[in-house]
């Protein structure tokens, strides 16, 4: 089989890769291990962010979602801040409708999506030789001039190019029954009792609701989760419907190596403090296929680096700083009380405002709090 562009995952970033390269005409494969993976996730996303892709419509009518329009975050000390979503929502939804919708409408677009495992990569010089692995155990050769790694932070593609693969978070989570007092509202839960360098969190979803919580650690999970559970809703943990997995952490790292291109989780666009993922995957996508496009593998970087990296780095800065320190952190989110200070960081976060302009505006509201960040600068 030949084709001019190889994506390997078929999640978020894949599946949009490979529809934005498909609509321009160009030849695209899509492989994706399993099509019925239902990855443990919070399922959330603002709706700016499918608005900007111009899928919002189409996915609303296609996917079952629920609409959140309240965020509640919960200090480690401090009252809860109840933050009214005015003039936007985050749409929650179970992550095996969202992917498959997404590489639906990249088969409508004209990619080629198939069920398959990478197996071996060879470089032809001109050309990829990949190696695919059916379910049925059929053997595929596919020939292309680019790959997208599209494949999560357990990248295969890492693997087999020698590219170390993501630094990660540990989360665990599951579903339980949902409520209809917490039908609207996402809940963020800070504080090292039940979450280490991570938050927990209450997402609705449309018949249940989506619990979890993360650490730097695996060890610590089973208590972490046992402790959220107990205080969030008194209930005991129940190890049959946990689910574990990775999130990556962010640092800057290779976006292509000759003619592979790294994207999503394997590039480890997660923002630092939200742990945002599904949208800065979408981004990376689409700037990867544009640099396709257009054959200049460099625009990747360069789109990447103008629109998110000061945005990422400054929040990486605030990570470090706050997370670990249930002091610093409750005077950080009582911050957030000013109506002020919650505007900004939804225009940041839920309307996609990039941040070139807002940033400054944010980190003047910390004040001697950001003096304190050891070596913090704004670049």
């Amino acid at each position: 089989m030949e084709c001019e562009v190889l994506v390997v995952g078929g999640g978020p970033a894949g599946s949009t890769a490979s529809r934005l390269l498909a609509e321009k005409g160009i030849e695209t494969v899509l492989i994706e291990k399993n099509l019925s993976f239902n990855k443990p996730c919070g399922g959330g996303i603002p709706s700016a962010g499918l608005k900007e892709f111009n899928i919002l419509k189409e996915i609303q009518k296609e996917v079952e979602f629920n609409r959140a329009t309240k965020v509640k975050i919960f200090p480690p000390f401090s009252e809860p801040i109840e933050v009214s979503l005015r003039d936007g929502e985050i749409l929650i939804f179970n992550r095996q409708n969202f992917d498959s919708f997404l590489r639906k409408l990249s088969e409508i677009r004209g990619t080629n999506v198939i069920e398959a495992e990478l197996v071996n990569i060879e470089n032809l010089g001109n050309k990829f030789k990949s190696t695919v692995r059916e379910k049925t155990g059929k053997i595929i050769q596919i020939y292309s001039e680019y790959i997208i790694a599209a494949d999560g932070v357990n990248s295969k593609v890492c693997a087999l190019t020698g590219l170390p693969k993501p630094d990660y978070y540990w989360t665990v989570s599951l579903h339980i029954p949902s409520d209809s007092q917490t039908k609207d509202t996402c809940e963020f839960w800070f504080g090292n009792a039940h979450a280490s360098f991570f938050y927990s969190w209450v997402f609705p979803g449309t018949n249940y609701l989506s619990v979890g919580t993360g650490s730097e650690d695996i060890r610590k999970l089973k208590s972490l989760i046992e402790g959220f559970l107990k205080k969030r809703f008194e209930l005991q943990a129940d190890y049959v419907s946990l689910r574990a997995y990775k999130i990556p952490r962010w640092k800057k790292r290779k976006f292509f190596m000759n003619n592979i291109l790294f994207c999503g989780d394997a590039l480890g666009t997660v923002m630092p403090v939200s742990f945002e993922g599904i949208y800065y995957s979408m981004k990376s996508a689409q700037f990867a296929s544009e640099a396709i496009i257009q054959k200049d593998l460099k625009l990747y970087e360069k789109l990447w680096n103008e629109n998110f990296l000061r945005q990422f780095s400054i929040m990486k800065k605030f990570q470090d700083f706050m997370f670990g320190n249930d002091e610093r952190m409750d005077r950080w989110l009582n911050i957030h009380r000013d109506p002020a200070i919650q505007e900004l960081a939804m225009a940041l976060w839920l309307k996609k405002k990039h941040g070139k302009k807002l940033i400054p505006l944010y980190l003047k509201a910390f004040g001697s709090l950001i003096s304190r960040i050891a070596q913090f600068k704004i670049k």
